[in-house]
């Protein structure tokens, strides 16, 4: 069974962080490494279930998180494809 989910990096901790709060008042949203084929990240990314990509592209529409704070990757089976940001 493949395993996807979406995946916010950023390239300040601080910008991880507040993202984290903003969102988890719509989903749940969980901490994790970022992963080592993405460069220029901070080392902390927001993991999303895949089943929450509506949620998430709402949150985001709605300006909770600034366009330019994040990089949103689609993650299959542990490969991250640069997706709309």
């Amino acid at each position: 069974m493949r395993e996807t989910y979406q995946l916010l990096a950023f390239d300040s901790t601080h910008a991880a962080i507040a993202a984290e709060r903003a969102l988890k008042t719509r989903m749940p949203v969980t901490v994790m490494p970022t992963l080592r084929q993405i460069t220029a990240a901070c080392g902390i990314s927001l993991r999303i279930e895949d089943g929450d990509g509506p949620a998430l592209d709402g949150a985001l529409k709605d300006g909770l998180v600034p366009p330019g704070a994040y990089r949103r990757y689609r993650v299959e089976d542990g490969v991250p494809v640069l997706s709309g940001c």
